[in-house]
């Protein structure tokens, strides 16, 4: 059951609010300084160029496809 009395907000409880509050803050500002600093001194490296793809003799699965090397197959041997 919802009690219903609200919480009474004290100035201590404010005032301890707002320090931790502070120190959140300082924390994520340093953080993001170290963020910074870590992407100047260590920059990402450039992707490889995209290949082109070359057609292969099989099906996208992996799979040989068996028609097409018996028809090389046949014309090779005589």
């Amino acid at each position: 059951m919802a009690d219903p009395h609200p919480p009474r907000v004290t100035p201590e409880y404010l005032e301890l609010l707002a320090e931790n509050l502070d120190r959140r803050i300082e924390r994520l500002e340093q953080l993001a300084d170290a963020a910074r600093l870590r992407v100047t001194l260590y920059p990402a490296p450039e992707p490889p160029p995209a290949r082109r793809r070359r057609f292969s003799r099989q099906y996208p699965g992996g799979r040989p496809n068996p028609w097409r090397t018996m028809r090389l197959r046949r014309r090779r041997q005589p």
